[in-house]
Order: C-alpha cells, then structure tokens, then sequence
C-alpha cells in the first residue's frame, strides 16, 4: 500500500470516528435534556486512589474507568480477563496456549512475550503491591472491591514498565464491629460452576478477621477433541483463598494484613489452524470458518498453577496534616504450563503443520537426561517489595504526595523437556505430502537459572493551587527516580530434529535417526543496570464545581533485559536496553444537572522511543532467522477516550464508553534497515461499550427486579508485522494473516434481588439470570503465526447462560 492510499485510509478511517463521536455527544446531549426533566437520583461519586490518595474520581487528571463491586458482580468478574469487555482501550486476551497467562494491552501497547527476563509495559498491583509477571496473572481474586484501570503512562506514581498504564486491583478489607455472611453459587452451560464464600467476624471492638473461598470448574469451552485418547479442550479447575486481619491499633494507627493462594489445573483449546503451512500446500481441516471439533492425537498433561501472597499494610495518621504508610508485599508464583499451540479439524498426513506445542515424547536411542517432564514452560519466582508513602499538606493549598520503594525478585523458568540437560519445545509434522509414513519433531526451548532483579525508587508530587484565579487552577508537578538491576543466566536449545511415528501416543523421538542435530549454547550471561528520571506535570482548571479541565504532561519507562531465545552469548549479554514513552492529554471532566450526567473526555499523542519488539532477525554466529527482542525503534499513538453516564430517570441509567486509537511506526529497525514505512501494528481504531440498567415496576414481587443489556465492540487488532521479512520467510504474504477481525459481543442480566431471606428480616437473596455472547457471535480473540502455522486463531466464547444465586447476611 503506498503512502497516498494509507493517507486515504486513515482519513476515512478519521471520518469514521469522528461520526461516531458526534452521534454519541448527540446522544449524550439528548440524554442530559431526559435526565433534566427527570426526577432522577444522583450518580453516586467515585473514590480511587490512583495517585495514592483517596479522591473523587474527577478530580483526578488521568482517564480513568473504575469498577466497583456492583459492577464486578453483575459482571461475573473474578479475574483479569474477564474485563476485556467492560473497559473499551483495554485488551486482556489469552496467551497462546496458556489460558492463566493474559496478553494485556492498554492503549494499544502490547507485552512481547511471556519470559521472566522480558518486563511488560504495564503495572499491574494488588492491594498496592506490584505484580510484574505474566504467568499466573489470571488466577481468581477471592473478594475483590474495585478495578482501577489507569490510562496511560504512569511512571511517576505506578513506577517502572507503566508506559501503557496501570491496573490496580483492591480487596475488601475486614469491617470492625460487624458480622456478615455472602455465599454465591454460580451454574452455566457446559457445566460451569463457581462458588463464592465470604464471612466477616469482628474479635473484639478494634481487630476483625475475613476469609473468603471462591472455587470454580468447567468441564469444557464447547470444543471437542476428536482423537483418540487426546485429551479434553478447556477442562478447568480452580480455587482461591483469602484470608484478612485488621487491627485498630490506636485511634491514628490501622494494620491490615492479608494472606491469598490461588491453585488452577487446565487443559487449554489449541489455537485452531487458518491458514497452513508451507502456503499452498491445501491440508485438510485447516479452515478459516469456526468448527467445534479439533484433532490433537496426545495425552496431554494439565497445566498446573500455583500463586501465593502476603501483604501487610501500616498506616499511621501521624498529624492531621502528615499520614505515613508502609506497603509490605510477598508474592511466590509457580507455574507448570502445557501448551499445545495449534491443530486443526481433522487429522491429515498430507501436509506439514498440523500441530504445534508441547507434546508426550519417549525417548529411544540411549538418551538418559530426559526426565519425563514434556513440553512445559515451568516458572517458579519469589518477589518481595517495600514500600513507604508519605501524604501531607504544607498548608491547604499546597499538599505533598512522596514515598521510597524497594523489589527483590528472585527465579527460574524453564521452557519444554529436559532432554540431556536442555529444555525443549516440541513440533510435530508429518511428511505425508513427502510420500513417506512417519513425521519429524523439531526440538527447541530455553533455560533461564538463575534469574534476578532489584528495583529501587524514590518519588513526589506536589498539588499546589496558587493565590490567583480564585484558587480554580492547580498545578500538580511529579518525578520519580529509579535504578533497576536484572541478572539472568540462560541456556538455548534449539535445531534438533527427529523421525517420530505420528499414529503413536506418546510420540517416540528416534535419536538413532537424527535429521538434523541440535545447537547447545549454554552459560549464557546478562548482567545489566539500568537508571531513568520520570517527570511529569499537569495543569488542572476547576471551572466551577464538578468541572474540571486538564493539560498534562507524563513519561515512563520500560526497562531493559534479556531474550533466553537469543542463541548468540554475545548478543544475549548486551540485551535490550529500555525503551521510554512520553505523552501529552487534554481532559475534561464534567458532572452537570444535579450530578446525573457525567461526561468524561480525553485526547493524547504519545511517543516511544528505543522500543522494545520482537523481530526476526539474523544473530552473527546464528545463519537463520530467530525471532529476539530488540530495541526497533520509536512510535507514534494518537486517540481520543469518552465515558458518558447518564441517570435519566430513578429507574433508569445509561452508560457509553469509547475509545479511538491511531498508531504509526517512527522507526522500526532490523539489522540495520528502517521498515517503519511498511511494518505495521493494527490498534482497535474504535472500542466502545454501551451499557443499559434498568429497575423494573415491583408486579408485586418479593424483591427488586433488574435488567441489564450491554454491548462491546472491538474494531481489528494485531501483533506487528513487516511485509518483506514475513515474505521472505514463507515466500508469500497476506495481511489478514495477523489480524485479529473486529467483534461485537452482546451481554444481558436480569436479577430479583432483595428478596428477605433469614432470621430478623437480616438476610436477603438475590436470583440473577445472566447469558454472555447473546447472539451467539462466532469471533476470533487473538490470531497469530505459529511454527506449523502462517494463520492461526483462538475462537471467543460461545453463548453461555447461566444463573446467580446470591445470599447476603
């Protein structure tokens, strides 16, 4: 495409969103003139604490989306992924193959892959504590209160690895003096069941204790696996607790400490086969069109995730214009994750790439170093973090927000069988088209022991409003200073290959007939720090009271690291080096008609430079291609972020979310070549979300009956691609390969609830109808290039109904 037609496209594509901005301030103005003429209640204020601090939401200059606890039941939320529809800009698709990990995506900034020497670009907290792997990251929160969703660079207050923004999730804290019971049971299709223990006691008039247990299980996600013997696609269990203290230690002082474990067990549903490969070579049951049967002929082993926590928060009012906190955190995850990452419909010996993954293998030909543990990503990574914040004023019109902060990780991970000493990553293919019976197994995998990282930072913030425009203007300068160091030792493994008998499970590796030996590259060694000054500064303007405008300027970093994927020691010690963002957004945030409408607008451009993407590229000692992390280059993000609420009537709310996203290369580098004019990333140009609540007349029921519609909308997306390399790797090219296709999902809940249950009219319960995928969407989640594949895509949920039940005490 050249650069005129793309100058068309995007103008169209600009066109496209500005008509629908425009229809939807046409239907907020509408709705405002509804809720003015209305006798409405108010929409209830929002408190966050993204800049450390309680505060209303709209005071805050940063795009925000918050929630709370209605909304994350009657959303069905217990984990990360389960947001992705709820919060337009925001992305939590699964990780190839492994449902526990997500690919998280704010803004459009994506990870690059799941190694513990790789950072991502997001900070991800719980209870104030960072969370910066992937692995494990979707396991069930026990009892969680609110979700943050932080939009944008967050370097000041969120720390490192905040380019694309910041999640921060809160529990329910232990509530002094009072007893209370919730028990949730949960039914849906393909035998889905959760269930949902939480119970308050009070020991005593200053310390209280919580526990919660939240179990759930599916039998399958509707995909069935037609081999013999192979193994059952999305079998699920899992369970999490939590158990919580808090201590009112003096009338200034408050502890709260908490304990969480989480265990899953799974069996993932393959990326289905699109389009194969060698291109051209037609192959039976690898088809574009969504089938509810796949063919993986192996006996796969569960994946089997384990997460643990500590947190213990300190906050002392140590003046009435000085609160000192301390954030002391705890975090062990250990993960034993199978992937099979691609198959197809039916089995075919008549072409190559026909399944990708981990797989069952036995060992014939004297090898003794294979330990029996096939095909698994194994992470095991013990973190610990200090925190001190300190919240104060100077005088009332200058407050003070600062703080220290100190991480230790410490680990190792480890990717495919032990074989000889190695770790491996299998790959089937049949030679059928070859004329011959068997297949080959291509080997290849990494090992990263011992990995260590040490973060230091020391941050502030000031809020300071002059005497002069009637105190309307604040402005709010910040720096944080960080010093990283990351230390890793790694091992590749990779180029071996080997006749196997396809028709047999387990497969059996014949070493007796290698096709093509292995390059061993051990004792490779990363040892790097890493420094950076993260400033920020915005300018907010109090028009009148509950509207605010803002102008802000912010910056975060990425740091560096090491790809255990690199086969070069030379190259793999010199890594990456950090990549850096800087942002401007103009904001308005609105509460207009007696606090029933609420409008929110924001509009950024941020820039990356040194940025960090996994490219294929030739290592020096290496003659093929392998796909590394580099520092590529720089890019360019543009958009626009709209949350309208609207109570228009007592009985009757409405909500619109959207959010449009432009993005364009700088540079892209790759062996010293600039490809940014044709690489390319698709963002979701537009995301949106549109909500509907509505209390229905009572019809002389026992309780409060209510329904809520709601629709989400995702407009194409894709990992980056560059034409000519992909070319030239599998001699031909087509865009639609890599992309995701734009989906729209309906969801709709209709619950009676307060209905009076329980002795002393103490208790309620609430019945709630729910279906997810209404229409029965058929919708790609993720598409990507696999080694057996060019094309292959993870399919969405099906429709799924289900029931709530809920009781209260």
């Amino acid at each position: 495409m050249n650069q005129k037609s793309s100058r068309k496209g995007t103008r169209s594509a600009l066109r496209k969103t500005h008509l629908h901005l425009a229809i939807a301030s046409i239907l907020a103005a509408g709705a405002g003139f509804s809720v003015h003429a209305a006798e409405g209640t108010q929409l209830e204020e929002i408190i966050i604490t993204a800049q450390k601090r309680s505060e209303n939401l709209q005071d805050v200059p940063i795009s925000v989306q918050a929630l709370g606890a209605t909304a994350l039941e009657k959303a069905n939320i217990v984990s990360l992924s389960d947001i992705k529809a709820a919060v337009p800009g925001l992305n939590m698709a699964q990780y190839p193959g492994q449902s526990d990990m997500i690919y998280p995506s704010i803004r459009g900034i994506v990870p690059n892959q799941a190694l513990i020497t790789l950072p991502i670009p997001m900070a991800i907290h719980m209870d104030g504590v960072y969370v910066g792997i992937l692995n494990g990251l979707n396991t069930a929160a026990a009892d969680l209160q609110r979700i943050e969703i932080l939009k944008g660079p967050q370097g000041v207050m969120s720390g490192r690895n905040a380019t694309g923004g910041a999640i921060n999730l809160y529990s329910v804290r232990p509530d002094l003096g009072e007893f209370w019971f919730k028990q949730q049971l949960t039914f849906a299709q393909r035998e889905q069941f959760t269930a949902k223990t939480v119970v308050n006691v009070p020991l005593g008039e200053t310390v209280a204790a919580k526990l919660a247990y939240v179990t759930s299980s599916r039998d399958n996600d509707g995909v069935r696996n037609t081999a013999p013997n192979g193994f059952k696609f999305g079998e699920r269990y899992a369970e999490s607790w939590r158990f919580d203290l808090r201590w009112k230690a003096a009338a200034n002082v408050t502890l709260d400490y908490a304990f969480d474990t989480a265990h899953t067990k799974s069996l993932e549903t393959p990326f289905q086969c699109l389009v194969p490969m060698p291109i051209g070579v037609p192959v039976p049951g690898c088809t574009k069109d969504y089938t509810r049967i796949l063919y993986a002929p192996y006996n796969q082993a569960k994946s089997d995730n384990k997460v643990e926590g500590h947190t213990l928060n300190i906050e002392w009012d140590a003046t009435p214009t000085l609160t000192l906190r301390s954030i002391t955190g705890y975090r062990k995850v250990d993960t034993a994750e199978n992937s099979v990452l691609q198959a197809q419909s039916t089995p075919s010996l008549s072409a190559t790439g026909w399944m990708a993954g981990t797989m069952p293998l036995v060992i014939n030909g004297g090898n003794t170093g294979f330990d029996g543990h096939y095909g698994q990503t194994r992470t095991y990574l013990e973190s610990w973090s200090q925190e001190f914040q300190f919240l104060g004023e100077f005088a009332p019109s200058l407050k003070y927000t600062a703080g220290l902060y100190f991480s230790e990780d410490k680990g190792h991970q480890n990717i495919g069988p032990r074989l000889g000493g190695y770790y491996d990553l299998g790959l089937f293919s049949p030679l059928g088209q070859y004329g011959l019976s068997a297949g080959i197994v291509t080997t290849t995998g990494s090992n990263s022991d011992p990995v260590s990282n040490t973060s230091k930072a020391i941050f502030g913030q000031l809020n300071w409003q002059p005497d002069m425009l009637d105190r309307k203007l604040e402005v709010v300068p910040g720096i944080r200073y960080t010093r990283d160091h990351r230390k890793a030792i790694s091992s590749n493994f990779t180029g071996a290959q080997y006749l196997v008998m396809p028709t047999t499970t387990p497969l059996v590796v014949n070493y007796a007939q290698t096709l093509n030996p292995a390059t061993n590259v051990t004792g490779m060694v990363g040892d790097k720090e890493y420094s950076n000054v993260s400033p920020s500064l915005s300018f907010n303007y109090h028009f009148e009271p509950g509207v605010m405008g803002y102008a802000k300027y912010s910056t975060a970093y990425t740091t560096g690291g090491f790809d255990p994927t690199n086969p070069a020691p030379a190259s793999y010690a010199q890594g990456f080096e950090p990549e850096k963002i800087k942002s401007v957004e103009l904001g308005m945030k609105g509460e207009f008609l007696d606090r029933r409408l609420r409008t929110n607008l924001a509009v950024f451009q941020s820039k990356y430079t040194n940025e960090q993407k996994t490219v294929a590229t030739t290592i020096p000692g290496t003659s093929a291609p392998v796909w590394v992390v580099q520092n590529a280059g720089g890019s360019t993000y543009r958009g626009a972020e709209l949350d309208i609420t609207a109570a228009l009537s007592q009985n009757l709310r409405l909500s619109f979310n959207a959010a449009w996203l432009h993005h364009e290369y700088t540079a892209y580098m790759v062996q010293g070549v600039d490809y940014a004019s044709e690489t390319e990333l698709v963002v979701p140009k537009l995301s949106y979300s549109i909500a509907m609540d509505y209390r229905f007349p009572s019809f002389g029921l026992p309780g409060k009956l209510d329904g809520t519609l709601s629709v989400a909308h995702k407009d194409s997306s894709s990992t980056p691609f560059t034409p000519t390399i992909l070319r030239n790797m599998l001699g031909t090219f087509d865009k639609d390969w890599f992309v995701t296709p734009a989906y729209t999902v309906w969801n709709g809940r209709l619950a009676l609830s307060r209905i009076p249950v329980g002795p002393g009219d103490k208790g309620d319960l609430t019945v709630a109808l729910w279906a997810r995928n209404l229409t029965d969407r058929k919708y790609l989640t993720m598409v990507t290039f696999t080694p057996a594949a060019a094309s292959a895509g993870l399919w969405g949920e099906r429709r799924t109904l289900g029931v709530d039940l809920i009781y209260r005490y």
